[in-house]
């Protein structure tokens, strides 16, 4: 049976949220709020940039710049989910845009995957399973990307927080943890692949969200990030074992040891996500909330490394 998700997480020792002195503050909490809003719309536009330089650098080990630049995409989209009601219609615009711009990569990734694992699961294998080479993209297709991201980067130029203080970071938030905790309850050992796969995207929107507040409470929050990046790792294993098995069931000899392997292995994984839930999802939304409003009321907001 999964881990229940009401199971309270454990925090290490010495953390805790930000209290109040008694002492006049720099900010009041709705200035710290406001200041929350801004830093949000700043840090979103600045993801353009990033992009960029990574597609500057493509030459130089694509593997890895290609692996980055999709948790980038990945990062911004789970961000974007943040924004206030009146940009939530063009936040999900860009969404669908730089979930393109990621998929543009997918299925160079997704071979180097199935490779990889093939090749990890049947070393003597023969050429059919050698892994492919770790080329550059195509100049003409990061050419296409750059010019995506400044299009992006434009049309965000035109969006404004002004008025607000910060609340709608909160709710949107704790919808984010409230659709995460709601998709645990199903245990990840007997999940679909559809629902588990939906699941894994909730958690990698709830771990870049966590990660942009981290500032507000570090030490709180580093235990629940670290283990939401493990879960996320274990859910993907599971999907990438998976996208290995369907190749393997397609030849016309279908490697039956093989697919024993691969399957011996997802359940492996499976059962390692169910015993993350409590560490990530061990309180109830409303909970998490109130802590991290607590924290941002008191810390004023810094830029932070996603990728």
């Amino acid at each position: 049976m999964a881990t229940s998700a009401k199971t309270p997480r454990r925090r290490r020792k010495g953390a805790s949220l930000p209290r109040s002195t008694g002492g006049r503050a720099v900010f009041d909490g709705p200035a710290m709020m406001r200041l929350w809003a801004r830093h949000w719309l700043d840090f979103c536009r600045g993801m353009p940039l990033r992009g960029r330089r990574l597609l500057d650098g493509m030459e130089r080990d694509p593997a890895k710049r290609v692996h980055d630049f999709r948790r980038l995409m990945k990062a911004w989209r789970s961000l974007l989910k943040l924004a206030p009601p009146a940009l939530a219609e063009e936040a999900a615009a860009l969404r669908a845009e730089i979930k393109q711009l990621r998929q543009s990569f997918g299925a160079s990734r997704d071979a180097a995957v199935v490779a990889r694992t093939l090749q990890q699961l049947s070393p003597k294998a023969d050429g059919r399973l050698v892994l492919p080479a770790d080329r550059a993209p195509a100049p003409e297709t990061v050419a296409a990307m750059r010019d995506a991201l400044d299009r992006l980067s434009v049309r965000m130029e035109a969006w404004s927080v002004a008025g607000e203080r910060g609340g709608f970071l909160l709710a949107a938030f704790r919808r984010s943890y409230r659709k995460a905790r709601r998709a645990a309850r199903h245990d990840p050992r007997r999940m679909s692949l559809e629902r588990l796969h939906a699941w894994r995207t909730r958690v990698i929107d709830l771990g870049y969200q966590l990660s942009f507040f981290q500032p507000a409470a570090p030490f709180y929050y580093k235990d629940q990030i670290d283990a939401a990046e493990r879960l996320r790792t274990h859910l993907g294993a599971v999907v990438d074992l998976d996208m290995a098995d369907r190749q393997l069931a397609a030849e016309a000899e279908p490697q039956t040891k093989i697919r024993k392997k691969l399957g011996r292995r997802v359940a492996r994984q499976r059962g390692k996500a169910a015993a993350m839930i409590g560490r990530v999802l061990g309180e109830r939304p409303r909970t998490a909330c109130a802590h991290l409003a607590a924290a941002m009321t008191h810390q004023e907001p810094r830029r932070i490394r996603l990728v």
